[in-house]
């Protein structure tokens, strides 16, 4: 049986140049990528307990990791701490020359581990760590977890089953104040390799029927006063539709409201405070009102990819497409300490499979699969093939 790399699917309409990258990257998605001693120290140094000096951070379910560029337009936000990448068999190694990748020991291709912002290294003011108040999710974009380490949806029995957000009190500071937020999103403006160029707003959700949505669009306005940059804004869909409105009223750019599975069966399971407090419909009522506001490409939504059939998953992509809504596949990631540290989500090559149906159905509906964003397709089952894939 042959068990080389090039096993792994490919893709009907990426170039034969850039299929290999492609390819690397679904499988890092599935797989996460275990570091030798040598590439751990040269991307992060050690200190005296062999330990990471600069832990990558991760305070979300579907986010967080090593930030890697495989070709010029392709990147990916590597898992490196989740228990499955520890064992992974795709293998980051450095040398002399630099990074490379392999697989059961065949070396794939050089890359490029992103260098950690300045800012990271720099406090507020008032003695913060920056980095604590913002962190880079993508090369280009600046995110602000409007919560910090909270959320309501945090206790046992609401709790989505795959996040990891309440656990996140050290990298993630709870008391955040406007003041703080502008001072660090300034700093990434002025990195000298990979400054800011757009702004997400999200990140936990607060009580209330707005979730989140007041917060976000006094954050809005606070921001558009002092700096011209694009706003994105992911939050539940709140209960009332005035809400959508108030974003849009305070100049949000972007409004993504995560459906994150379609079945009700996987609501049910991985997301039971969502499915009892607003409830699938009540996401669909809300994403259609707000494609009315932002329209399409602005207006757009996650879901989950590895957990719930494919089948039930691409139903949710249609769903979406024919709304206008765009859809964006975010690969499962099994985080420590969630209750779902010990599942393993699809292999490469489904994912690959799905990407594909999904991207069959967004060309017929004449919207892409998300995010547009090159850089922001980091985590996500997306390429940046064709015009509609854009830098900020």
């Amino acid at each position: 049986m042959d068990n080389s790399f090039a096993t792994i699917g490919s893709f009907s309409d990426v170039p034969p140049a850039s299929q290999q990258a492609a390819r690397l990257k679904f499988a890092i998605l599935a797989n996460g990528l275990r570091l030798t001693s040598r590439a751990s120290d040269s991307v992060f140094g050690t200190n005296e307990g062999n330990e990471l000096k600069r832990p990558i951070r991760t305070r979300s379910g579907v986010s967080g990791g090593l930030d890697l560029r495989l070709s010029e337009d392709i990147f990916v936000n590597a898992p490196i701490l989740e228990p499955s990448a520890k064992a992974s068999e795709f293998v980051l190694d450095s040398n002399e020359f630099g990074f490379s990748v392999s697989y059961k020991s065949e070396v794939l291709c050089a890359v490029e581990p992103l260098r950690e912002p300045e800012f990271y290294s720099m406090q507020t003011r008032d003695g913060e760590d920056m980095a604590r108040i913002g962190q880079m999710c993508s090369p280009d974009r600046f995110c602000y977890g409007m919560t910090g380490p909270g959320c309501s949806f945090w206790p046992v029995k609401e709790r989505c089953r795959y996040c990891s957000i309440g656990l996140n009190a050290v990298s993630d500071a709870s008391r955040k104040r406007e003041d703080q937020l502008y001072e660090v999103l300034e700093a990434s403006l002025a990195d000298d390799r990979w400054p800011a160029r757009h702004v997400l707003l999200g990140g936990g959700t607060p009580n209330g029927p707005d979730m989140g949505a007041v917060l976000a669009a006094r954050l809005c306005r606070g921001i558009k006063k002092k700096l011209d940059i694009p706003i994105y804004v992911m939050i539940v869909a709140p209960l009332e539709d005035q809400y959508i409105d108030l974003l849009y009223d305070a100049g949000v750019d972007e409004l993504g409201m995560n459906l994150e599975f379609w079945s009700d069966e996987a609501w049910g399971v991985y997301i039971p405070g969502k499915k009892d407090r607003v409830g699938k419909e009540r996401f669909l009522k809300a994403l259609e009102y707000a494609f009315t506001r932002f329209g399409p490409v602005r207006t757009r939504s996650i879901l989950i990819a590895g957990l719930e059939r494919a089948a039930d998953t691409l139903v949710g992509v249609t769903t979406l497409a024919n709304m206008g809504v765009m859809p964006i596949l975010s690969p499962f990631r099994p985080l420590a300490g969630t209750a779902l540290e010990n599942v393993k989500g699809f292999e490469a090559e489904a994912y690959i499979d799905l990407y594909q149906e999904a991207k069959s159905i967004c060309d017929g509906a004449g919207v892409p699969v998300g995010p547009t964003c090159i850089y922001c397709q980091n985590n996500t089952l997306a390429l940046p093939f064709g015009t509609q894939y854009r830098r900020y």
